[in-house]
């Protein structure tokens, strides 16, 4: 679903105070930066030919940079940025915070708040125009929807198709010159299609906007992370919105819900890892933990990469600290990783060995406050890295059904670890590359190759969706009772 409103991160890194006006940049430093950019995916990422071919990724950087020299502009920087054609949700670029501002206030955005079912647009929420939420907007600017939902870049592994993006949001970004106003063409719920031309809005009365959306319905568990509530008297509803929390904290929350649910004597639960990006993967199988239903479960998963060495050493800084780092730091940054990485016998990928992870458990315990009633798992696209391999994990198991959308890394592999963070030198634009793969449950680099996402059992139709969007419902909760029920 769509998240509480936060600024993509193929946009902008963080709010800062703005320094300086990207005026100040010289033309040619959009496509020097993006050339930096290529180099820096080519040298160091782990496997940036995973889905495509040299010959394919080539003509892809060449027809990117052609947009940006047509065109350069920083907006045209992010928008048409290398990181968006190699297939790795994990790769990342994003603007220097300082120029936050300037970009900010040379938009004019859309003013309608909207969600993505089923590639269909649809109005989500009240609004001053008068336009019913759920209205299915047909054009923008003479644009069809699905050319504007085609050409917003999406973080997601592989081909997945991904529509869990905020495109409200990226409206004036993809529409050419930037536009004032916007002529919307769109179909009622009566069915009736009718025109109409409104003035664009600034950001600051955007984000108010976003916060009036009838998606998501549940925004504390979004505040929360960790959250969690009795829907009837047989079922429980938990959220968990990320794993990125260290063990102890993470296993005392999920321990304070499991046993209300034990005293609440719930037989059914549904688990929402809907916008869960990931986290500490070792946290994966302690969740799963409290709803296995063997006392043992195999959880297995490998680090591989091509790259060992940082192999571009120039622009590197610490994401934290923003100091670029030294020769010393990134001696460290080498013996770490040969340490823990051996040369396989055959081919060119690095494993990792068992000095990598001292919290890895193949065979893992049930925890003593497990819940073996019913259960169901919500996904989107948005459920991402770890949080896939958790959804990965629930579909081997059979532990339940699962409904939602296809989740936006592969169901057998992912990216991450380790990031490495560049501060190009002209437009301090930062790109972010993850240094190694991690393969699940008994999968390699030799069959990897076709990534498809956790595939949901059941899609909410649109006529559903509808109806719940109007009665201001969360569509796949509601449905997952329904299926309680059969």
């Amino acid at each position: 679903m769509k998240k509480l409103f936060a600024f993509p991160l193929i946009l902008f890194s963080s709010m800062g105070f703005c320094q300086y006006s990207i005026s100040e940049i010289p033309e040619d430093g959009y496509l020097k930066d993006f050339d930096i950019a290529v180099d820096i995916i080519q040298k160091q990422h782990p496997n940036p030919y995973r889905f495509h071919s040299k010959e394919t990724v080539a003509k892809k950087i060449d027809s990117l940079r052609h947009a940006i020299k047509k065109d350069p502009s920083y907006t045209s920087l992010l928008m048409y940025n290398p990181t968006r054609i190699i297939g790795d949700g994990h790769s990342a670029f994003s603007a220097d915070s300082n120029y936050f501002e300037d970009i900010l206030n040379s938009i004019h955005f859309f003013p309608l708040q909207t969600y993505v079912h089923n590639g269909q647009l649809y109005v989500n929420g009240a609004n001053r125009h008068h336009i019913e939420a759920g209205s299915q907007i047909l054009k923008v600017n003479d644009v069809s929807t699905s050319n504007l939902l085609n050409a917003v870049p999406k973080a997601a592994d592989g081909n997945i198709k991904v529509e869990d993006v905020d495109m409200s949001f990226y409206i004036p970004f993809v529409l050419k010159n930037r536009p004032s106003d916007f002529t919307i063409q769109y179909k009622t719920l009566q069915g009736d299609e009718k025109t109409i031309k409104v003035n664009g809005i600034k950001y600051s009365r955007f984000y108010y906007e976003s916060k009036h959306a009838v998606l998501p319905i549940d925004l504390i568990s979004e505040s929360y992370g960790i959250y969690g509530y009795q829907i009837d008297p047989e079922t429980y509803y938990l959220s968990v919105k990320s794993f990125s929390y260290d063990e102890s904290f993470f296993y005392e929350r999920l321990k304070k819900y499991f046993q209300e649910i034990k005293d609440l004597k719930s037989k059914k639960l549904i688990i929402d890892i809907r916008n869960n990006s990931g986290g500490a993967i070792s946290n994966v199988p302690l969740l799963y933990s409290f709803i296995a239903q063997d006392k043992n479960f195999n959880n297995e998963y490998k680090y591989g990469t091509q790259v060992v060495d940082i192999n571009y050493t120039d622009y590197l800084v610490d994401p934290q600290t923003s100091r670029y780092y030294s020769d010393k730091d990134i001696s460290d940054q080498n013996n770490f990783m040969r340490q823990r990485f051996d040369k396989a016998e055959k081919g060119d990928y690095y494993f990792g060995n068992s000095r990598l992870d001292n919290t890895y458990i193949k065979s893992y315990p049930r925890d003593g406050l497990f819940f073996d009633g019913k259960t169901i798992l919500l996904t989107n696209n948005r459920t991402f890295s770890a949080a896939t391999y958790f959804a990965s994990l629930f579909k081997t198991e059979k532990r339940g059904e699962i409904v939602g959308k296809e989740t936006g890394s592969c169901s057998n592999f992912t990216t991450a670890a380790w990031f490495l963070t560049y501060r190009l030198p002209n437009t301090k634009a930062v790109i972010s590359i993850p240094r190694t793969e991690i393969f699940f449950n008994h999968n390699d680099k030799e069959n990897v190759a076709n990534c498809k996402g956790v595939i949901p059992d059941h899609t909410v139709d649109n006529t559903y969706f509808l109806r719940s969007l109007k009665e201001q419902k969360d569509p796949e909760l509601e449905y997952s009772l329904t299926l309680f029920s059969k």
